[in-house]
């Protein structure tokens, strides 16, 4: 149980008791969700306050072993490839048939942890599967995909404060970044969105001129808007299909207040309609949207179970179908369903998934953009 609330740690550290903040250890039990970013008069970032914290808290020696889930495997591995002799060579053989991948190009997409993920859940090759495949029909030019791709570093950064790791594995990625000659970056996953957007771009002053980075959203919706892909009618829904939508915290209160992508996720579903789909919001959406309760593999309790299930219901009152855009959100909420049977009915989608066999490609970006 929290000792403090935000706005009772904020006054404390205003008043010069930051150290009676630290030593308390209480801040390790925050989601970092930023839900009281959303409610704060004065536009105080407390997840940011948070991280910073965690950093001064793990140099006073205060263990967090209890507070990472899954005994630190995942954590751990971000560690190991943060050091500059490792590269750790990743299975290729999700890559889908007939999908041109390249070492060197123009537009990269970043997988992320998933390969990683697997070893404990299953399923989850399919967002990466769905994602290139997506990439591959808009694109005329081979994907860059990197069989020895090192982490972004999020869970790292945010979960435990660690800015020097974090640091070590940004500067692995930008190496590799320049040397395959990219200049777009494409993920699928909110919290590699997230790092690269906001977080890479204030350490590293030329990352956000030498590389443009799109969530998977934002690229589909982009090359929608062109006219470059059109939305097709799905084949395996006959009757209106009734669906919903998790804003994952990276996306809806971790972004700058001129990034619109929780409005083009909605523009999207919105055409879906036409398809044979209903889009129906959950009771809290957007920026008020429930944290699904583990960020940065932290504090898997059960009062994250709690946030979960009340998440869950919402999805149930809404729609057969949930889709999200976080393989975390989707992980945590997806292994939640095996403890109740009463919302183990809700089919959890990643967006890739949902989009990958509705999407046509209508006219050639090279050829449109040869004239």
């Amino acid at each position: 149980m929290q000792k403090y609330t935000p706005s009772k740690i904020i006054q404390l550290i205003l008043e010069g008791f930051e150290d009676k903040v630290l030593d308390s250890g209480d801040l390790w039990d925050c989601l970092t969700c930023n839900q009281c970013l959303k409610d704060c008069p004065e536009d105080i970032n407390f997840a940011d306050i948070v991280r910073t914290a965690r950093y001064l808290m793990r140099h006073r020696n205060q263990s967090v072993d209890e507070y990472v889930a899954h005994k630190g495997i995942y954590t751990t591995l971000s560690e190991i490839m943060s050091r500059p002799y490792i590269n750790p060579e990743r299975n290729m053989e999700w890559v889908p048939k007939g999908c041109k991948i390249s070492d060197k190009g123009n537009i990269l997409y970043y997988v992320g942890c998933l390969p990683f993920f697997n070893y404990e859940f299953e399923g989850l090759d399919t967002i990466a599967k769905s994602t290139l495949q997506i990439m591959c029909k808009v694109e005329n030019e081979p994907i860059v995909v990197l069989s020895e791709e090192t982490c972004c570093g999020h869970d790292i950064y945010w979960g435990q404060g660690k800015l020097k790791t974090f640091i070590k594995l940004a500067k692995k990625n930008i190496d590799k970044f320049e040397k395959t000659g990219i200049s777009k970056i494409v993920t699928a996953c909110a919290e590699c969105y997230r790092t690269f957007k906001i977080d890479y771009a204030q350490l590293f002053e030329e990352f956000e001129s030498k590389f443009e980075v799109k969530h998977l959203i934002e690229y589909i919706y982009d090359n929608w808007k062109e006219g470059t892909i059109e939305f097709v009618k799905p084949n395996k829904y006959e009757e209106i299909t009734p669906f919903t939508y998790h804003d994952p915290c990276r996306l809806s209160r971790f972004l700058s207040k001129e990034n619109d992508i929780t409005g083009m996720t909605r523009e999207i579903f919105k055409e879906f309609e036409k398809l044979g789909y209903k889009f129906n919001e959950m009771k809290h959406n957007k920026k008020n949207s429930l944290c699904c309760g583990v960020n940065s593999w932290m504090n898997c309790n059960e009062k994250s179970k709690a946030l979960r299930y009340t998440r869950m219901l919402e999805a149930k009152e809404a729609g057969k179908i949930m889709i999200t855009s976080c393989p975390k959100c989707n992980i945590h909420l997806s292994c939640l369903q095996n403890d109740f049977e009463d919302i183990a009915s809700i089919e959890i989608l990643d967006f890739s998934e949902f989009l990958v066999n509705h999407i046509k490609v209508r006219k050639s970006r090279k050829k449109e953009e040869s004239k």
